[in-house]
């Protein structure tokens, strides 16, 4: 400890020197020490009366019914409770066929190129659209460049014109062919397997809780189709044929709910909700662009459409806890002066006889300035009679003294 600092123990032991000193000197004054090391306790007045006693006692049964039954029973107050974010394992098996329906064409889709590009681990895309375009670098209209001359085909590359059309010439990535391939995937039937984890690390650091205990492969207990997916959603089931041609964002929620102290195995609860019409309703649907290069000139454009899963997994641990209990019933017993506050308002307050019960409520003390001063008084005189008694004493003794020697010398 550092030199001039005086720890909490000093602090307490100087203070019970002071302590014991003070009643030292009150001792050896000879003052009551009753008086000093007095105990003050609260005296309580009964009240026959049965209807303040039906509403205490009917506001404590309340209190009672409330901290137990509510707080207690039914809120689980007794257990401590931990709130944790898990982690979601997904894939996807399935192939489709599909036939074009634009320039003719028949195409095979594997599962690699149906969940393509790869998003965030653990949510997964489903194409049930694609339109391949290819194009080549070069001049050709741009249906998103109307134009009435040449002033409106202005680029921050440079000056365009204004065909016959009335859309922009300009350079860009011209379609090569005039009608793309179009393909419409059935992918209802494709599965997707879901494994969820989560930890509790301050109520049960040595447990992880995950859907499949025993497998790190796909299981039938946990692999749902695309179909079953959207049958799934919350609050009016989905069918497949509603989203596929614009595509749709769903958030699929594992909600755990564990008993870390229970040794049956814990079973999350899963929710499916359409996040793109909450999202934007006049613009729903999910769809992206990306390309394939085939050479610097030439590439491969995918307009693709689909359903997006968005996987998020969280939950709350539970234990036994006398901590928790304690601390709930501290917090929620104060209820219980309740019934006091509401007694003593209508006794002195609301009943016919309240000025009779404020009479036995409350007690009125004397005036202590005058009682200070009678008994000062008081003191003065007992003061006076005693030195008036002590002359007394000392003539009468001065007397007898000269009496004696009076009788000596005769």
């Amino acid at each position: 400890m550092p030199r001039g600092q005086i720890s909490n123990l000093d602090r307490f032991a100087n203070a019970w020197k002071r302590t014991l000193h003070a009643i030292a000197n009150k001792v050896a004054r000879r003052e009551d020490v009753d008086r000093t090391l007095s105990y003050y306790t609260r005296q309580q007045v009964v009240f026959f009366d049965w209807r303040l006693g039906c509403i205490f006692w009917a506001i404590q049964a309340s209190m009672a019914l409330l901290v137990i039954g509510y707080s207690l029973v039914y809120k689980e107050g007794y257990l401590d409770r931990e709130l944790a974010q898990g982690a979601v394992v997904t894939h996807v098996t399935g192939d489709a066929v599909s036939t074009s329906t634009g320039k003719p064409a028949t195409r095979y889709f594997s599962t690699e190129e149906l969940t393509y590009p790869g998003l965030e681990n653990g949510n997964i895309f489903i194409a049930t659209r694609q339109t391949v375009y290819r194009q080549m670098r070069g001049v050709c209209e741009d249906a998103e460049m109307p134009c009435v001359s040449n002033d409106d085909c202005i680029t921050a590359y440079g000056q365009g014109t204004c065909s016959a059309n009335g859309l922009c010439l300009v350079r860009s990535w011209c379609n090569v062919e005039e009608e793309p391939e179009k393909y419409v995937i059935a992918v209802d039937t494709v599965q997707v397997w879901v494994r969820a984890f989560i930890q509790f690390v301050r109520l049960a650091p040595e447990k992880i809780f995950t859907t499949d205990v025993n497998n790190s492969v796909p299981t039938a207990a946990n692999t749902f189709s695309v179909r079953h997916l959207l049958t799934m959603v919350d609050p009016v089931p989905i069918h497949y044929e509603e989203v596929a041609e614009l595509g749709a964002l769903f958030e699929v929620a594992i909600r755990w709910e564990c008993n870390v102290q229970s040794q049956a195995a814990c079973v999350p609860e899963a929710s499916i909700r359409r996040l793109d019409m909450l999202f934007d309703p006049d613009d729903i649907g999910y769809s992206f662009s990306y390309t394939e290069y085939l050479d610097d000139n030439h590439r491969l454009k995918y307009d693709t459409t689909g359903l997006r899963f968005l996987f998020r997994t969280s939950g709350v641990g539970k234990k036994m806890s006398i901590a928790a209990t304690i601390t709930v019933l501290s917090t929620s017993g104060t209820l219980a002066s309740l019934a006091v506050i509401v007694a003593d308002l209508l006794l002195t307050k609301v009943f016919k006889d309240r000025q009779k019960f404020k009479a036995r409520k409350f007690e009125k003390t004397p005036d202590f300035s005058d009682y200070l001063v009678k008994r000062e008084t008081r003191q003065k005189e007992a003061c006076k009679l005693i030195d008036i008694e002590t002359a007394e004493q000392a003539t009468q003794e001065k007397e007898a003294f000269w009496m004696q020697r009076l009788d000596e010398e005769v």
